[in-house]
Order: structure tokens, then C-alpha cells, then sequence
């Protein structure tokens, strides 16, 4: 299973499109009518594809992300940031017994594209190693 999710991290840190952090989910705000999201992206991986769908309402910015591998995900902009979580429930079992779930977090900025990419190595089990990195999109539609 940790090949399965090293596949999955390798694939969204060459995809990624947004970032959610885990802290206390901040209020969102809408987004610069000059800066649109909408649209196609990818970070140099053909072969793995995301679409974004936003809109704008008086009480914030949502959408969706979804990718060419067959998942979608709800994104929100916080602080001028497009937010997401993806979940693979097929996790692993912790050395403690327990269940763990893979989480990868992503932050995008809709003006410059630049965003980062959170996750951890040992999927959320104890004793992992939690990373972030940075990573740049082109849209490509």
C-alpha cells in the first residue's frame, strides 16, 4: 500500500492545484473578478489532469476539483488561497492497529499559480513525517 500512496503523493505534487491546511477552516472571501480559476491545469504531469469549476456568491468562493484519475474534491479560497484536501480512504493499518487514511493538502494562489503541497510519510499513523512543497501550475485550458 505505501507504493500505491507514494504513486498517489508523486502524482499530486506533479499535479497539484490547491492546499488546505489543517488549522481552524477560516472564513472565505470572494475572489478578484479579473483573476479567474475556472479551468484545466496540470504541473508537468500529462497523464494526470485537473479541472476546476468555481463561483463567487456574496457569502464566499467555492468549487470543485476533480482529475482525469476519477476523483473530485471541494475547494474553498481562504485569505486569497484555493484550498482542498484530497482523501484516500485506502490508507494503511498502523503499526498501533489502527486505520490511517492518506490525506494530501493543497494551497493554490489564482494570480500567480504557485501554491504547495502537504503530506505526510507515513500517512496519518504516529511517528510520520509531515512535508510541504512547492509547486507551480499551467493551465492548459
Amino acid at each position: 500500500m505505501k507504493r500505491t500512496l507514494t504513486q498517489t503523493l508523486t502524482a499530486a505534487v506533479a499535479m497539484a492545484a490547491f492546499a488546505a491546511g489543517s488549522a481552524a477552516p477560516a472564513s472565505a472571501e470572494p475572489a478578484p473578478a479579473s483573476v479567474p480559476f475556472n479551468g484545466t491545469y496540470t504541473a508537468g504531469d500529462a497523464e494526470n489532469v485537473w479541472t476546476v469549476a468555481t463561483q463567487c456568491q456574496t457569502e464566499g468562493c467555492t468549487g470543485t476539483v476533480s482529475s482525469n484519475q476519477g476523483w473530485a474534491v471541494p475547494a474553498k479560497l481562504v485569505q486569497g488561497m484555493w484550498q482542498f484536501i484530497i482523501t484516500k480512504p485506502d490508507g494503511v493499518i498502523c503499526d498501533d492497529g489502527d486505520y490511517a487514511p492518506a490525506y494530501i493538502e493543497l494551497e493554490v494562489s489564482p494570480v500567480t499559480l504557485n501554491g504547495t503541497i502537504t503530506t505526510d510519510d507515513n500517512y496519518s499513523c504516529p511517528g510520520g513525517n509531515v512535508t510541504t512543497a512547492p509547486f507551480t501550475l499551467t493551465k492548459i485550458s
